[in-house]
């Protein structure tokens, strides 16, 4: 009887170690929308990936490359994907409801984790076209970015800002840089850190021109986009760019749905700043002594996840009021 008992004592520690156990190591699988495989970036948002895999363990991430940010912004808004890149005139433009392309439907139910790379707007030019300014686009076969990607709305809105007019050869990253190798485009844009990927194959397949913008013409473009800024591509970033050209500039970003707690959003957070950082460092070594939270708080026009907000106050920085969201909760 006794023996019996012990079995049966034995086989219900088992049964409810079975109920148990799924629950206990369960994960939650998500995708996390990045940008073109050609991008600069793609690197970066990949290695994000592993390192959330890596110090969230309750998490597996399977990053996915997009058609860029502007898509991931929609398929975040729609539920498709809840953790995506970003980036910030878009990030603005979709909790506003402003912009070509949420103009009248503002969306509050996201968060920036950060940012993480400024990413000037680089206009590309060739050469052999003897364009040496935007205004001699006019009319011209040009390619304003990849087609969906902030890139392109934000050169369509400065254009028109600025009356400038291009024969817009609407396309993706990839045949963009086809058409332009064969002489179908006089150039192409790209978003990206300075020396970008996919600029450095432009001007190895035919060389380039950077467009730069005057002051009077930059002023006109913040005003009417003030999600923007801008920023200066360095001289001799390109062989045979010899000269520092003013572009407009945005910043990449990781952006979230409503759905993870303070809590998740601070081990992110920390995950990416403190025990992965020497992942995406040898990873992206062209920024891999960005700033993060410094940037982040000069970026962000949007309110921040609250894990990330509680990070930095945590580590003595100071959050504007504006970007703080309702549901953060001061930690003692």
């Amino acid at each position: 009887m006794k023996r019996i008992s012990k079995r049966l004592i034995a086989l219900m520690l088992v049964l409810a170690m079975l109920c148990v156990a799924p629950a206990a190591f369960a994960k939650t699988y998500l995708t996390m929308a990045a940008v073109a495989s050609s991008s600069g970036l793609f690197p970066y948002v990949v290695s994000i990936g592993k390192v959330l895999n890596t110090y969230c363990p309750d998490y597996s991430i399977t990053v996915s490359e997009s058609g860029g940010n502007v898509d991931n912004t929609k398929r975040l808004r729609n539920g498709e994907v809840k953790i995506a890149n970003s980036i910030s005139n878009t990030d603005y433009e979709s909790y506003s409801g402003t912009g070509t392309t949420f103009n009248g439907s503002p969306f509050t139910d996201f968060r920036i984790l950060w940012y993480y790379e400024k990413s000037p707007i680089q206009i590309c030019v060739a050469l052999d076209t003897g364009i040496e300014s935007i205004y001699d686009l006019e009319g011209k076969p040009f390619n304003p970015g990849g087609t969906g990607t902030a890139a392109s709305v934000v050169i369509h809105a400065a254009f028109d800002a600025l009356g400038i007019h291009p024969n817009y050869f609407e396309a993706g990253q990839a045949d963009a840089a086809d058409a332009y190798a064969n002489r179908q485009i006089v150039g192409a844009v790209k978003t990206g850190p300075s020396p970008d990927s996919y600029v450095m194959q432009l001007n190895s397949n035919r060389p380039i021109r950077i467009l730069a913008i005057s002051d009077e013409d930059m002023a006109k473009i913040l005003e009417a986009i003030p999600s923007v800024k801008s920023a200066i591509v360095p001289a001799n970033s390109y062989e045979g760019v010899d000269y520092d050209a003013q572009c407009i500039s945005t910043y990449q970003g990781v952006q979230v749905s409503m759905d993870f707690s303070q809590e998740e959003g601070y081990k992110f957070f920390k995950a990416m700043w403190e025990d992965g950082k020497e992942i995406w460092q040898n990873a992206y070594p062209v920024g891999a002594n960005n700033d993060v939270p410094a940037m982040t708080l000069q970026a962000a026009a949007t309110p921040l996840h609250a894990g990330t907000v509680q990070y930095l106050v945590e580590h003595g920085y100071e959050v504007p009021e504006n970007l703080i969201p309702p549901e953060y909760v001061p930690v003692q």
